[in-house]
């Protein structure tokens, strides 16, 4: 009787202890930018390490036009947050080498992925006057998240392809994801990180959707942007949002299910997913995609779609997420936003699962949040 009377004594003091326990806030606005560089950053992927959050992504010059004057894309930049919300830069953990190296231009989407106790700093690059031409993955490895890095695929890339991720599935197997053009689509194999092999044949896992054309009165095709194989025709009929491409894989596993998160520039840019049951897929796209992003008004309309996006949004871009627990410990998505000023920013919300395992949001926010937790 008295042990009885011990545990419900217990089960009471807990009862109350969680009943008066001070329920915390994080406050947040879209897009954050403090610290961050005035020319913004793309890709953006949020980490949490010890006490601090960490972040990277595509840093300025974002794209080969804006390299003038030699000014090339530095590295793999690093920067660090107690508070999701204010950034301080660490360094460019992985540094542009020289000429000599075909990993010397544009570090194109970079993460940093913790497995097995080390830290991997994978990066996209290219070397036209070697003949890397186009994005190719390689990766770097350290035992802090700060580094120092050694690159693990210094003397060649991994493959050919970009938007490189890492995954570690539950019997410590590393699978590679990556994006190789449209008849591919977004691909994975199992890797090997300490030789840089991959151990299973590349596969692909989605493709972007398929694509109608329409052809003159004559029956003749006439060349123009968008390929899948068949003669390249004057004007592509595009149905779906994500029909001229996909890019930006990053997957996780929530309870038995496999989500390979994806973008597309299709309608402005924007987020979906699909899933599986094996890492090995099959991949199945969820009908209800794209749930997060931006529709531009002007890729609309270039691209035969109706534009029914919030008018008082301040993004026509929003996309390339990565997951990371937040501070509430659920899952949160950050990414880059863009807006009127053209510069993109880091963007985050949470993630919501339903019963089924399907996700929602009610982002991309862009007015003042409160979590309670």
């Amino acid at each position: 009787m008295n042990n009885i009377r011990k545990a419900l004594t217990i089960f009471l003091l807990i009862a109350l202890w969680s009943c008066n326990k001070p329920q915390q806030t994080f406050k947040y606005q879209n897009p954050i930018s403090n610290g961050i560089n005035k020319n913004g950053l793309r890709d953006c992927q949020v980490i949490r390490d010890g006490n601090w959050w960490y972040l990277t992504g595509t840093s300025y010059p974002h794209w080969s036009r804006q390299e003038t004057d030699g000014n090339l894309n530095k590295g793999v930049v690093l920067y660090k947050s107690r508070d999701l919300l204010n950034w301080q830069f660490v360094d460019y953990v992985v540094k542009r080498p020289e000429i000599n190296k075909w990993y010397h231009r544009r570090f194109w989407a970079p993460e940093i992925q913790k497995i097995g106790g080390k830290y991997y700093a994978l990066f996209n690059c290219r070397n036209d006057s070697l003949g890397y031409i186009g994005q190719h993955p390689g990766y770097a490895v350290a035992d802090n998240i700060e580094g120092p890095y050694s690159v693990v695929t210094k003397e060649k890339p991994l493959c050919n392809g970009n938007d490189l991720t890492f995954f570690e599935d539950d019997d410590g197997k590393i699978w590679a994801f990556w994006n190789r053009g449209r008849e591919f689509g977004i691909g994975f194999a199992q890797i090997d990180l300490e030789t840089a092999t991959f151990l299973t044949e590349p596969q692909s896992a989605i493709q972007p959707a398929k694509v109608d054309y329409e052809y003159d009165d004559n029956g003749e095709v006439v060349k123009t942007p968008g390929y899948d194989g068949r003669p390249i025709p004057k004007v592509a009929k595009y149905h779906d949002w994500d029909a001229i491409g996909i890019e930006g894989a990053y997957v996780i596993k929530h309870e038995d299910t496999y989500y390979l998160f994806y973008s597309s520039w299709t309608r402005g840019y924007e987020i979906g997913y699909a899933t599986a049951s094996k890492i090995t897929g099959p991949w199945t796209k969820h009908p209800n995609n794209p749930f997060y992003g931006a529709m531009n008004k002007a890729t609309c309309e270039k691209n035969g779609f109706e534009w029914d996006g919030d008018p008082e949004n301040p993004f026509n871009q929003v996309g390339h997420n990565e997951i990371f627990k937040g501070p509430d410990g659920r899952y949160w998505l950050s990414c880059h936003g863009i807006g009127e000023d053209g510069i993109p920013k880091l963007v985050i919300d949470p993630l919501e699962f339903d019963m089924d395992g399907n996700i929602f949001s009610n982002g991309p926010t862009y007015t003042k949040q409160v979590i309670s937790y």
